[in-house]
């Protein structure tokens, strides 16, 4: 037996029990499998998966660096994500005028998150996890915080979890009482809100590989949301990238995301570059200003994608212009040849890094 400390989440389908008695078996429960599966397919590393128990989705971390606070509530928003696309697709794709496939839109999602400390332990063929923290995540889930904020879609955080997340977005207090537990103060995150807010009049700034002037590609031993952090989280950047001295952000909407300006202190330059496109965990692009030549920047995209053994990263840089419109070729041979030294050096520390953590 192990003891943790670490997240704890649960995502479960509200309205499963009156769906679930209210309709046809024969598609009920096909609907109810394809939500689940989509529910269970956004879960993996740093979260391990922990088991099913009827309407909801369980799963933990026990790492200590990984995940961060945004990494974490990013996981909750593609679980969201995940439910909410496949629920609109069951109903755009289907005419059948039963109960079960009328009112598959009565279904949505709470997820709960807590953080605490856990015993991991193997019985037999399976792993579970015990403690009062644990009977507390299911405690959470038997609350009336739809009704006491007028949230449906929600991601509910203990007062523990948002304070190990260490982020500053808007959320909505709630407390209830539980039994043995007392009073337990908490945090509500309207997912839906979120997710209408983050889609809304939104510019692609996508480059493909045939769109920029040089690229590089990288295997990572690593799962795409560990990547991900890595290539995102500041304080990470400081550790893995090559003779950089400090790394900084500001985001002007709270979380990293699209208008979020980072500054890397290098020992060669001081380096800025602002977001401007976030797909977590599929992509991001920046527009990278040159540090030698003022007013000159180049768009650059990050491209990650799950593989059998981790996940791969295409870094394509794009043309680099001026605020006239001039293009500089100087900027981007001089921008490549610096990162063909720098990603190379830079992921290997990356890796390394992050494997040695995974072993404490």
């Amino acid at each position: 037996m192990t003891t943790h400390n670490g997240y704890l989440l649960m995502a479960d389908i509200s309205g499963y029990t009156q769906f679930l008695t209210s309709s046809e078996q024969d598609h009920a429960n096909p609907i109810l499998h394809s939500l689940l599966s989509a529910l269970v397919e956004q879960v993996g590393e740093p979260l391990h998966f922990w088991k099913m128990d009827g309407d909801a989705v369980l799963a933990y971390s026990t790492q200590q660096e990984f995940p961060n606070g945004e990494t974490f509530l990013t996981i909750c928003e593609n679980l969201y994500n995940a439910f909410a696309s496949c629920r609109q697709n069951i109903i755009a794709n289907t005419t059948c005028p039963c109960r079960a496939c009328a009112n598959v839109g009565l279904l949505d999602l709470k997820i709960m998150a807590h953080h605490g400390q856990f015993d991991e332990m193997q019985v037999g063929p399976m792993k579970d996890i015990s403690g009062a923290d644990v009977i507390l995540i299911h405690r959470m889930a038997k609350t009336d915080v739809g009704e006491a904020t007028g949230v449906r879609s929600y991601a509910m955080f203990s007062d523990t979890a948002v304070k190990k997340m260490g982020i500053d977005t808007a959320m909505v207090p709630f407390s209830q009482e539980f039994e043995h537990f007392g009073e337990v103060s908490m945090q509500v995150y309207d997912l839906a809100e979120a997710w209408a807010k983050f889609r809304a009049k939104r510019e692609r700034f996508f480059l493909e590989e045939a769109d920029g002037v040089w690229t590089y590609r990288r295997e990572i031993d690593l799962p795409v949301a560990v990547v991900w952090e890595a290539l995102t989280a500041p304080e990470l950047k400081q550790r893995w990238m090559v003779d950089m001295k400090g790394v900084s952000a500001e985001n002007p909407q709270g979380r990293l995301g699209i208008g979020s300006d980072y500054h890397c202190a290098h020992e060669a330059a001081d380096f800025f570059y602002q977001v401007t496109d976030w797909e977590p965990f599929e992509y991001f692009s920046t527009s990278f200003n040159d540090p030698a030549r003022e007013g000159v920047a180049w768009p650059e995209t990050y491209h990650l994608t799950p593989t059998e053994t981790g996940t791969e990263v295409r870094y394509t840089m794009g043309e680099a212009y001026d605020q006239n419109g001039n293009r500089s070729e100087a900027t981007e041979e001089e921008g490549s040849s610096f990162l063909a030294v720098f990603w190379p050096e830079s992921f290997d520390k990356m890796e390394k890094l992050i494997n040695i953590e995974d072993q404490r």
